[in-house]
């Protein structure tokens, strides 16, 4: 059997991604917590509620993306 140069391509495109997923950072982003305010929890808008400007826990003046927490923010379980 004779390899070809689409063959060998093909492996090092494969190994190329194995080695990227594999050294990619652990995620560091806090995940939402599994309490009784954060479960019932359907709609990113509701975030606001506590962690909007003025609230008790407000986000950082420098956080990004105020309005899609769950795009980072995964939740636990």
């Amino acid at each position: 059997m004779k390899i070809k140069k689409w063959d060998i391509l093909f492996l090092v495109v494969a190994i190329g991604v194995v080695l990227f997923f594999s050294l990619a950072p652990e995620q560091t982003t806090p995940r939402v917590p599994l309490d009784d305010v954060h479960r019932e929890l359907k709609d990113e808008k509701k975030c606001r509620d506590c962690h909007g400007a003025g609230t008790q826990m407000p986000l950082p003046e420098k956080h990004p993306n105020k309005e899609r927490c769950l795009l980072c923010h995964k939740r636990k379980g």
